[in-house]
């Protein structure tokens, strides 16, 4: 095992955190224009090293209620692998302290008590992410959260505001509150 893979982890984020300007918050501090918590930041505020697409094979849905979100539902993944279904994610490469430092300011005890291996890289980097028991209730995101992901796929993957409403309409907490049309315009206004 080199130093790097010791010292280093891939977070693999999905949700908000695709977004560059949202996950830096976790790193830098302070709070992102469209919602989230205040975050305070990383003790070491150094920004991730590398970053890239990620293709999570878990499926993703909205739960929960965040007060930091309109009060609204928040993306989670499956505890379990999937064939069926996928999540977009981005690779963030930080270090295991920052990783933890994340994992508490996501809200460790409340939202995201799990922390699942997704493997590591070709270099034996871990690739780690967190989220909680797939038996919760679906929720719906608000227009800003759903706002905020559709500019990390943007961001991360360059999709089209079409693609981006076919992916999101089927998810859990989506379907059934916002339509392709409802998705497409939330997109086109980012």
């Amino acid at each position: 095992m080199t130093s790097e893979s010791s010292k280093y982890v891939w977070y693999a984020g999905y949700g908000s955190n695709l977004f560059r300007e949202r996950f830096l918050c976790y790193i830098r501090g302070g709070k992102f224009r469209l919602g989230g918590s205040d975050a305070k930041g990383c003790t070491d505020t150094t920004l991730p090293i590398e970053d890239r697409p990620f293709i999570i094979s878990h499926s993703l849905f909205f739960a929960m209620k965040s007060v930091y979100w309109q009060n609204e539902g928040i993306a989670f993944i499956s505890s379990k692998p999937t064939e069926k279904e996928f999540t977009y994610g981005r690779l963030w490469k930080v270090t295991k302290n920052q990783f933890d430092e994340i994992w508490e300011q996501e809200g460790k005890s409340k939202y995201y008590p799990i922390k699942i291996d997704l493997g590591s890289d070709e270099g034996g980097v871990p690739i780690w992410t967190i989220t909680n028991n797939s038996d919760l209730s679906f929720s719906k995101p608000s227009k800003e959260y759903v706002k905020t992901i559709s500019l990390g796929l943007k961001e991360t993957y360059q999709l089209s505001n079409e693609t981006i409403s076919k992916y999101m309409v089927r998810k859990g907490g989506i379907h059934g509150n916002f339509t392709e049309k409802d998705l497409m315009k939330i997109c086109q206004s980012v």
